[in-house]
């Protein structure tokens, strides 16, 4: 893909921050890779965000994945950092599969800090990542995924405006039980319409 392709230029584009009411995307930074590898490693996050079974990696397997999305990062996605307001790293958040000729992408959000859990920063993230597929790529679609054990991230994404697509029945097994993954998207227009009818 060019650096031209999706409007804009691939490597300034991935350096940029973005800004949101309570919460500031950026691009990843080495330096804060141990916090990384710490939430790479928390089980619980990997149940909520993985569909493969949790392992333990090694610091230098993380290393050189971890270097090859700072240094290196696929002009495709865009990977965050996300940080509160008083600067400290909770979590992040990455669009994947920006595809210029079909307009559409999908994103998703980890908080990694439990200690904002539940204060609205996933939502406020995910509001930023949104303004960004739909302003600044211009996607016509934008979607996400969720197993269905996953409720604040499902609440999240309806709260938000996305529509469920469908399921696929018992996708995941955890735990000794199936489960289903959902997906959800969101248009441009229904995404302007409703952003639009706030702002009135």
């Amino acid at each position: 893909m060019s650096e031209s392709a999706i409007g804009v230029d691939v490597r300034a584009d991935q350096r940029r921050e973005l800004r949101g009411k309570h919460v500031v995307l950026t691009p990843l930074h080495f330096e804060n890779i141990y916090k990384h590898f710490e939430w790479n490693n928390d089980p619980e996050l990997n149940r909520l965000d993985s569909e493969l079974p949790y392992e333990k990696e090694t610091f230098g397997d993380f290393k050189n994945r971890f270097e090859q999305m700072v240094y290196h990062p696929v002009p495709q996605n865009r990977d965050f950092e996300i940080h509160a307001e008083d600067e400290t790293l909770i979590g992040l958040a990455y669009i994947v599969g920006i595809s210029e000729p079909n307009k559409h992408c999908a994103v998703g959000i980890t908080i990694g800090d439990r200690n904002y859990w539940g204060e609205g920063h996933g939502r406020d993230s995910l509001e930023v990542l949104l303004d960004y597929c739909f302003n600044t790529l211009r996607m016509h679609r934008v979607s996400t995924e969720t197993f269905e054990y996953n409720e604040a991230w499902r609440t999240l994404v309806r709260d938000a405006g996305f529509q469920r697509d469908g399921i696929e029945r018992d996708y995941l097994y955890r735990d000794g039980e199936y489960y289903d993954k959902e997906i959800y998207s969101m248009l441009a227009e229904e995404y302007f319409a409703t952003r639009n009818g706030r702002a009135a």
